[in-house]
């Protein structure tokens, strides 16, 4: 599921009508809030639902196939999600 589809399926399962502009910024703004928290404490967790951390990998070394030259590639952080087991359960 893709960010649009996210979009329609909140618009689907809200209470009241709203527009496409109105569930785009509230997706917006909860992953905002969601990336904000991460890179301030690290993780956050929702009970019942899952942790969603910051994962940090080491940096490693690559020689180009060509040139044989070695290059050390320092990978970007990933968020990562871990379901809690009574999700998994399911």
């Amino acid at each position: 599921m893709d960010k649009l589809q996210f979009i329609k399926k909140y618009k689907e399962n809200y209470e009241k009508r709203i527009t496409n502009a109105d569930a785009k910024k509230d997706v917006e703004a909860f992953l905002n809030l969601i990336e904000d928290n991460i890179v301030e404490a690290g993780s956050v967790k929702f009970k019942g639902v899952g942790t969603f951390s910051l994962l940090k990998r080491k940096p490693r070394v690559i020689s180009n196939p060509k040139t044989r030259e070695r290059m050390t590639i320092y990978p970007l952080p990933i968020v990562k999600f871990i379901p809690t087991k009574v999700k998994t359960a399911k």
